[in-house]
């Protein structure tokens, strides 16, 4: 962490990032079945044999060298049925993680049956967890565990962590999932919030509270179907909180953000509740007059979640797929029409930047209809060639170029503290 207590109070106890970030495909996870199939959708007691593995696993990994974590979940496919899964990974090879783990692995299999399922990156597996995983225990070990230790046992982390904050222990499985999410996923606030932060945090509100809508409206028969899907996507929103509730620490005009409830006994009401809390802190974060920008990107990713959640699709009528579409189209217009109104001066005035500049023939080519606007182009032609592209394709384009480009040419929100 780099040394600013000169000019920011928090330094030295605002959680880190996680520096050593790997990529995705760098992730090698096994999967197996363990043990006979669940007779039904309540949670069992870990079975014995289970939890020794994990006694044992952290020490014989870090003896290995690894640097990876073990996940058990219960799996909760709706059309199949549930049983425990073990996952374990490891930043590298397969080959380096079968030798990691070999010695517990091996007890593991002397007592219940095991059979492998599937062997890939993380950026194939975690899609399969969010939809059907309800995690039980989580645990890492090297430099993940060295991290998760540092922000867990800080003597701040009930202020800027929200499961801890929630009052949960900090071996719970929801106390660790977001960390989990904060390593491996894309650090948010680098530098202030911009229109992709923005967007994701309401894309990660949208899908809590709808989640919680379905799970209350299909009853305790659909209940254990969604709940891993609701368990996960907490862990998605309170990762994305991790940096805003940081900065709460230090923007004496807001009170601080709720935090989630976490606990096993919430219900679709309680959890709900939260949630409204944390929706009218945020609204009071976005909704001013400084920033109108991230504010129409934080209600475009609450309105449409659905929509940029592929995942989440399946669980809507096409004609609701059309509606969602239909209702993304005006922020996807906006959005681009206040890019390139800003773009465009900037080149007419010879101020744009090379990388603005580089950003924006990739977004020609992926939307041509914007090929023949200029330096001369006025607000009207920019809206006339904005309004000719095809409404799924710039849907599609909304997060992957619309937003990056946004980012480049819009100011960003500076936050009072942004971890380091």
């Amino acid at each position: 962490m780099t040394d600013t207590s000169a000019n920011d109070q928090y330094a030295g106890f605002l959680p880190p990032f996680f520096r050593d970030r790997p990529d995705a495909e760098d992730v090698m996870i096994r999967t197996w079945q363990v043990g006979d199939p669940l007779g039904n959708h309540d949670m069992p007691e870990i079975p014995a044999s289970l939890a020794l593995f994990f006694d044992l696993i952290v020490p014989a990994a870090e003896r290995g060298g690894s640097n990876g974590f073990a996940h058990l979940w219960v799996d909760r496919h709706p059309h199949e049925q549930p049983g425990w899964r073990l996952s374990v990974a490891h930043v590298g090879s397969v080959d380096e993680l079968d030798d990691a783990i070999a010695k517990p692995l091996a007890r593991l299999a002397a007592s219940m049956t095991m059979s492998l399922i599937e062997t890939e990156s993380l950026h194939m597996t975690r899609p399969l967890w969010r939809k059907r995983a309800e995690p039980v225990r989580l645990t890492f070990w090297g430099a993940f565990g060295r991290h998760a230790r540092s922000l867990i046992g800080h003597r701040d982390a009930s202020g800027f962590y929200q499961p801890v904050g929630a009052g949960l222990r900090s071996d719970h499985v929801l106390a660790a999932l977001p960390l989990l999410e904060d390593m491996l996923g894309d650090p948010f606030l680098r530098g202030g919030m911009g229109f992709e932060d923005a967007l994701r945090i309401g894309i990660s509100l949208g899908r809590a509270h709808l989640l919680e809508s379905w799970i209350e409206a299909g009853g305790s028969e659909k209940e254990p179907y969604f709940r891993p899907m609701q368990i996960w996507h907490q862990a998605w929103l309170a990762n994305a909180l991790i940096d805003p509730a940081v900065a709460t620490l230090a923007m004496p005009g807001l009170p601080p953000m709720p935090a989630l409830d976490f606990d096993r006994k919430a219900t679709p009401d309680t959890r709900r509740a939260a949630l409204d809390d944390l929706s009218v802190w945020l609204t009071a974060v976005f909704f001013n007059d400084a920033n109108p920008a991230l504010r129409n990107a934080f209600i475009a990713g609450v309105q449409n979640a659905v929509w940029l959640d592929p995942d989440l699709q399946q669980y809507v009528q096409p004609q609701q797929r059309d509606e969602i579409l239909q209702g993304l189209m005006p922020y996807c217009r906006w959005f681009l029409a206040m890019a390139l109104y800003n773009h465009l001066d900037n080149l007419a005035a010879g101020t744009a930047r090379e990388d603005q500049i580089a950003f924006y023939a990739t977004l020609v080519e992926a939307l041509p209809e914007l090929s023949p606007l200029g330096d001369l182009a006025t607000q009207r032609d920019i809206e006339q060639h904005i309004i000719r592209i095809d409404a799924a394709r710039a849907a599609s384009a909304l997060d992957t170029l619309v937003l990056p480009f946004c980012d480049l040419l819009m100011p960003q929100l500076k936050l009072d503290a942004v971890r380091s």
